[in-house]
């Protein structure tokens, strides 16, 4: 896991690829590498920059740029090959030699051999950029589920891409300004979808995809995506025998998390207590050569504290398990590092950043953690949503929207929302539709003056997916899949770990395993009585009655009360100011939200209020728009009044 960036070019480029490489720094403290693209004609044709975390083969064998023996390959890589052994054991069978033990090789000595190809046999989660001197070609390409980000921009006949948008925009060759429809997005799910990033002019590279850097007209400019697999595609291997298939997904599951524990340093698991991270935690200790680390975030608000439950997993599981307990103040003293870390304003990702940062200080760089189950296995209500709401799509739109609104109060939030989510063509995008959306058309309009019907970047349906071939289950975790998993989770999950210099894996977002979870039947993935039945199933053995009958809470922190009372006046100053016009939104409609949630008006949680604080504030850390004052000066006035 590690940091990359660099420029294709015909100019010199080098001071603007070390300002990239030191934007990230953080993500590689282990070694640093730039190396200059060579041509035939024996003219530079930009720079490659690596900041490395040392996961395997720990050695200098592994440094990166990386160039083959012959020199006509040259790579910058961030993330891990699970299945590099195997891979390589193929490889040295058609005659290729190695000078190091690591996956960068693999991958590179690999993608000589047989291009993009050979990305079909790897398993894991990757970004990178590849170089060939002989064709003159650049290659950018990222894994099946976009676990790993990568962003690209284009000026003045330079190709840019790095691992953190804040990396490009170091380069000093992208002019900032902020998206409005990556505003909007934001607005609506509370992250900005893909391919769009809130810098105009900055996109992200699609998962599964190749992008060809070429040179034209005396520069470079990227093609059009090319897929060399999908995450997630239509199979007429549907199960219906409810035992074959639970023990199709124990097998697929386990084989994962063995193949996430490859590595040369120690690898621990964030454990709530959960299902899906009890999952996780309960495979790796019965298949781990060493006894496993276990981190949980605690908190004194009880409701929202899982330190029992984690406590008995980690009993259970033999871990050696760690409590970080955090408060509102210990929140809101992290602000400042907090939004030093984020790349992109998000809703989410707090806890990740501080789970994240206690685990590193105990000297761990890997931990496992249990993302992806509810995606797969049907553990979100926009699951059950579907099922009552799919019926309802056998009557005319315009008698669902009547409906919806005939049984709300005119005006009520909520009814304009069901309503234009009554208005969708398709049952399961209405169902997840209803579960992500943070602010709708409505209010987007009067927090923002413009209209954005259908403009607001929440994906109905990919491309190059077959929507009518799949079940309605199967297209629920399709959405989920590609929206708010790629969009919020991993997204976040990737920056603020990798803030801490922390490599996170998802044993659960695995293509074997997601094929295994989404084969099964409809009736067989919403069975009555419990969440995620095939998974419990799966790993029955390994869990507590009281953890599968435990009502789901998700790993959130208790911002209503903490808004309420540690951070009320940090938040204040921001939402009530004028500073809110700085980033494209109107101030009356802002106090307005902020006022709703004060006064508890229902369909307005902590969310709505959180979102627009956290655009402004990470706007101006990025010195895209003022703020009222620092968060250092907003962190001592309140720690001081705190303690008067």
């Amino acid at each position: 896991m590690c940091g990359i960036g660099g420029i294709f070019s015909r100019r010199d480029v080098r001071s603007a690829t070390m300002r990239m490489s030191e934007a990230i720094r953080h993500r590689g403290p282990d070694d640093v590498g730039i190396a200059e693209l060579g041509a035939r004609d024996g003219e530079s044709r930009g720079m490659f920059a690596h900041r490395r975390l040392a996961i395997i083969d720990l050695s200098i064998a592994g440094h990166q740029p990386m160039f083959s023996p012959d020199d006509r390959c040259c790579i910058t890589y961030n993330g891990e090959i699970y299945n590099y052994l195997e891979l390589r054991k193929d490889l040295e069978r058609e005659g290729v030699q190695f000078r190091s033990t690591c996956d960068t090789e693999v991958l590179l000595m690999g993608w000589q051999r047989h291009g993009p190809r050979f990305l079909e046999r790897v398993r894991g989660m990757f970004a990178f950029a590849i170089w060939d001197r002989e064709k003159e070609r650049g290659y950018l390409a990222r894994d099946a589920f976009g676990i790993k980000p990568l962003y690209v921009a284009e000026r003045g006949g330079e190709v840019l891409f790095a691992s953190e948008v804040r990396s490009i925009l170091a380069s000093q060759r992208i002019e900032p300004a902020l998206s409005s429809p990556a505003i909007a997005s934001y607005l609506f799910t509370g992250s900005v979808a893909e391919p769009l990033t809130i810098i105009d002019g900055i996109v992200s590279v699609p998962p599964g995809c190749v992008v060809e850097v070429r040179p034209e007209s005396g520069g470079f400019v990227t093609g059009e995506p090319e897929r060399f697999i999908a995450a997630f595609a239509p199979s007429d291997d549907i199960h219906r025998e409810i035992q074959s298939h639970v023990h199709r997904v124990r097998n697929a599951l386990r084989d994962s998390v063995r193949y996430h524990l490859v590595s040369d340093v120690p690898v621990a698991v964030f454990l709530s207590g959960g299902i899906d991270s009890s999952a996780v935690a309960g495979l790796a200790s019965e298949v781990a050569e060493s006894r496993i680390e276990s981190f949980t975030v605690t908190f004194s608000e009880a409701d929202f504290s899982e330190a029992q439950p984690a406590r008995e997993a980690a009993a259970r599981f033999g871990t050696k398990h760690h409590e970080i307990l955090l408060s509102g103040q210990d929140l809101l003293n992290a602000l400042p590092d907090v939004f030093a870390a984020m790349d992109q304003p998000s809703l989410d990702g707090l806890n990740t950043f501080v789970v994240s940062r206690a685990v590193r200080s105990f000297g761990i760089k890997v931990v496992l953690s249990g993302l992806g189950g509810d995606e797969l296995f049907g553990g979100y209500p926009s699951f059950q949503r579907a099922r009552f709401m799919s019926p309802l799509w056998k009557m005319p739109a315009v008698m669902r929207q009547a409906g919806a609104v005939g049984a709300s109060p005119i005006g009520d939030l909520r009814a304009q929302r069901m309503r234009a989510v009554m208005s969708e063509e398709n049952a399961a995008f209405a169902a997840y539709r209803a579960s992500r959306t943070l602010f709708g058309e409505k209010q987007l309009e009067a927090l923002t003056g413009s209209r954005y019907p259908n403009g607001t970047g929440m994906q109905r349906v990919p491309d190059d997916v077959d929507i009518e071939r799949l079940s309605l289950m199967q297209q629920v975790s399709l959405f989920e899949l590609t929206g708010y998993m790629r969009n919020t989770l991993l997204r976040d999950s990737d920056v603020f770990s990798m803030s801490h210099a922390l490599e996170l894996r998802v044993p659960l977002v695995d293509l074997h395993v997601a094929r295994a979870a989404c084969a099964a039947a409809d009736a067989m993935r919403l069975k009555r009585g419990g969440p995620k039945p095939i998974l419990v199933e799966a790993v029955r053995d390994l869990l507590s009655p009281e953890t599968i009958n435990r009502p789901k809470k998700g790993f959130t922190l208790p911002f209503e009360t903490w808004m309420r009372n540690e951070m009320f006046k940090e938040v204040d100053s921001v939402l009530t100011g004028v500073h809110t016009e700085n980033v494209g939104l109107k101030r009356s409609a802002v106090a307005d939200v902020w006022q709703q949630f004060q006064s508890r008006r229902p369909g307005v949680n902590w969310s709505r209020p959180w979102a627009l604080y956290t655009l402004v504030r990470w706007a101006a850390q990025n010195g895209l728009a003022d703020a009222p004052e620092t968060l250092e000066s907003a962190r001592s006035a309140l720690t001081l009044s705190a303690a008067g």
